[in-house]
């Protein structure tokens, strides 16, 4: 019998490069609820929340070898706040209200000011730049850590310039959709601090 608790979030991912499956076991269990508690506290419904879940789960074990991922914890909340905005969008109208009573519930208002130093903030990104489709990763990286221009980057990647724009127009929406989680919880701890 094993404990999930006795991993720390590294050792989980240095198991799951690894391909033991105990690793994913652990990341299960240490997540499973506050994931699901994630996801229900926008959606509200027991079943797509839950099939989230899965799915994020399973992406993780599928893409293990593929993906580097700086926080686990960034990592996971990330993936399904992408996959609830993608369930709502794909729903149809649907009317989503979060309110701060919801958020420090979900996750407690000394987790949330945790959040707040610099390292996560970076883990948050390096983790949202993870999750962009390949050409837009590519182009965002060229862009915002080799500092190239967009025609440098057209010519290196062998692409138009008006592709060029349009992958960092896609990267910087879905990263901005991801972090805006993170500037709703610091206004919410500012709003709560007072």
């Amino acid at each position: 019998m094993f404990e999930p608790g006795l991993y720390e979030d590294h050792e989980l991912l240095l198991m799951l490069k690894s391909n033991n499956e105990l690793g994913l076991k652990c990341i299960y269990d240490k997540y499973w609820n506050r994931l699901y508690l994630s996801a229900f506290s926008i959606i509200k419904e027991t079943e797509p929340c839950e099939d989230i879940v899965q799915d994020v789960l399973l992406q993780l074990w599928l893409k293990r070898s593929e993906v580097e991922i700086y926080s686990l914890k960034s990592y996971l909340f990330m993936a399904v706040r992408y996959k609830v905005l993608s369930f709502i969008r794909s729903a149809g109208n649907r009317t989503v209200f979060i309110c701060p009573g919801e958020l420090e519930q979900l996750a407690g208002i000394e987790e949330l000011k945790d959040r707040l130093n610099e390292r996560d903030i970076n883990d948050m990104l390096n983790n949202g730049i993870a999750l962009l489709p390949e050409r837009c990763k590519e182009v965002f990286t060229l862009s915002r850590k080799e500092f190239l221009t967009n025609r440098q980057i057209a010519e290196r990647m062998g692409i138009s310039i008006k592709t060029v724009e349009a992958q960092m127009t896609i990267a910087l929406r879905q990263l901005r959709k991801g972090m805006s989680d993170f500037l709703y919880a610091l206004i919410v701890i500012f709003l709560l601090i007072k």
